[in-house]
């Protein structure tokens, strides 16, 4: 049966009213999957599963995390799973990266956030894992030689 409009513009403004779109974010629900080239975004921030398998969070264009696995395959994707894991997978199968949040089935998802910070949140709404890039005022997360540093650079606010 489909939706009455009155329901349906209901639905619309209350999602307008709880979702402002400063506040909203970008999430890929379990089971759901980002495909090579595919991207969560919000303002400046792009969490990307690129064409060389790596998924890289960018701020302004600039990578500040990466999962470390560019090379690694071609045209891999990203699977939010139902038991909690974020994984890598290259086209025939194999696992690359995985967060290792296997926690058993439930309604997980993955959620790219308007401070910055990419979010696993389990069933009971607690996060379970993160990049830990909430912007910062004082000082950044850069990688610096292949690993994740903090610098002493101010995170523009505009």
């Amino acid at each position: 049966m489909a939706a009455k409009p009155a329901s349906l513009a209901f639905l619309l403004l209350l999602l307008g009213v709880v979702l402002r779109p400063s506040e909203a974010a970008q999430a890929l629900y379990a089971p759901g999957a980002l495909f090579s080239g595919q991207s969560l975004t919000v303002g400046n921030y792009r969490f990307t599963m690129q064409a060389d398998c790596n998924l890289v969070l960018y701020d302004r264009g600039r990578a500040i995390w990466a999962s470390g696995t560019a090379r690694r395959g071609i045209n891999c994707v990203l699977r939010m799973q139902r038991d909690g894991n974020l994984v890598v997978y290259t086209p025939g199968g194999r696992a690359i990266w995985a967060s290792g949040t296997n926690r058993g089935a439930g309604n997980y998802y993955l959620t790219l956030q308007s401070d910055r910070n990419v979010v696993i949140y389990g069933p009971d709404g607690r996060a379970i894992w993160a990049t830990n890039t909430k912007a910062l005022s004082k000082g950044i997360r850069r990688w610096v030689g292949g690993v994740m540093r903090r610098t002493t650079r101010s995170t523009p606010t505009s």
